[in-house]
């Protein structure tokens, strides 16, 4: 073997070392984007112990006692329309409902869906009247606009 072969055996052998470095400092911060999501998730978790209706913080249970029991399908809660009108929201079919979970998530509906839909003992809205993306779970809030 010539020299000049010798030294294209180096140079790649030394570029394939150098790719075998690179590979534990990709995993490491592959692992370390995840730790830093989970981190990131865990903490903006929001107490959802209570619902807050319009303003006033009440617990599932005490939302259960104020309005009535509904079932539809395979679901049973209380109604969210007569939960508006219990709690003593005015003109109800004037506004639009903001439902907001736990991880941000939320969906605006109308009086008329309002009507369709139930809040379940696990913080779920429900509606029959509209896609299941309008589902929102672990419920903090729910805001009259």
């Amino acid at each position: 073997m010539d020299m000049g072969n010798t030294r294209v055996l180096m140079a790649i052998l030394r570029k394939h070392m150098e790719k075998n470095k690179l590979i534990p400092i990709f995993a490491i911060i592959v692992i370390l984007v995840g730790i830093g999501s989970s981190i990131y998730v865990y903490t903006t978790q929001i107490d959802s112990k209570h619902i807050n209706v319009n303003g006033q913080d009440y617990t599932i249970d005490q939302l259960f006692d104020i309005s009535e029991e509904k079932t539809f399908e395979t679901y049973s809660g209380i109604a969210l329309d007569n939960l508006i009108v219990k709690i003593g929201v005015a003109n109800p079919e004037d506004h639009e409902y903001s439902i907001i979970g736990a991880d941000g998530y939320q969906k605006t509906v109308k009086w008329e869906n309002m009507k369709n839909g139930l809040l379940t003992k696990d913080g779920e809205s429900i509606f029959s009247d509209l896609p299941k993306a309008f589902r929102v779970k672990n419920i903090v809030e729910i805001k009259v606009d």
